[in-house]
């Protein structure tokens, strides 16, 4: 009973996780407590070694999420939820995972926010060039070029650094992850 009880507990806590992949980690850890139930070992001594479930599906999780996020190019989206599936893993990854992640994040979206600010305001010189008293129309679109181009170049060089910020979350995904497994191998 007990083994049936655990692999239901892990195919529960296993649901973001498609069918497929799913059912294929599933079949490795019934094929243990087969094999172990077949050499004489009781079904506790198989749950014990095994670990707990909560711990092994967050793992588990965390292999797909950042797979997942390198697989999409590391899209914000997805190295997103690879972040929360590393916290889950532990005090540590809150503090020196998400705090950082998210200081990132925020300086990103204000390089954004730039961006677009300099693209409105060339559109408030244009509208001052020819509407208002205070720049002529060769000065207004003399002003609406340079800084339309200073708020494309601001968002092109912003979504590279973006690509960057998420390569580098998702090595150190990586790298923590196999830290982890590793750690709970021993």
């Amino acid at each position: 009973m007990i083994r049936q009880q655990y692999l239901q507990q892990l195919w529960e806590l296993l649901s973001p996780v498609p069918e497929p992949i799913k059912r294929d980690w599933m079949y490795d850890y019934e094929e243990h407590f087969r094999i172990a139930t077949e050499s004489g070992r009781s079904e506790e001594e198989v749950a014990a070694e095994l670990g707990d479930p909560r711990q092994i599906a967050k793992e588990l999780l965390l292999g797909y999420r950042v797979e997942q996020a390198a697989d999409k190019n590391g899209s914000i989206t997805h190295v997103s939820r690879a972040v929360l599936a590393a916290v889950s893993l532990g005090f540590f990854n809150l503090i020196f995972v998400l705090g950082p992640y998210i200081a990132l994040l925020a300086i990103l979206v204000a390089f954004y926010t730039v961006s677009f600010a300099l693209c409105v305001v060339a559109l408030g010189a244009i509208y001052e060039s020819i509407w208002g008293t205070d720049l002529t129309y060769l000065q207004g679109s003399s002003l609406a070029a340079v800084l339309m181009g200073l708020g494309i170049l601001a968002g092109i060089g912003t979504h590279r650094l973006a690509r960057g910020v998420a390569r580098m979350t998702l090595n150190y995904l990586k790298f923590n992850s196999k830290m982890i497994t590793r750690g709970n191998k021993k």
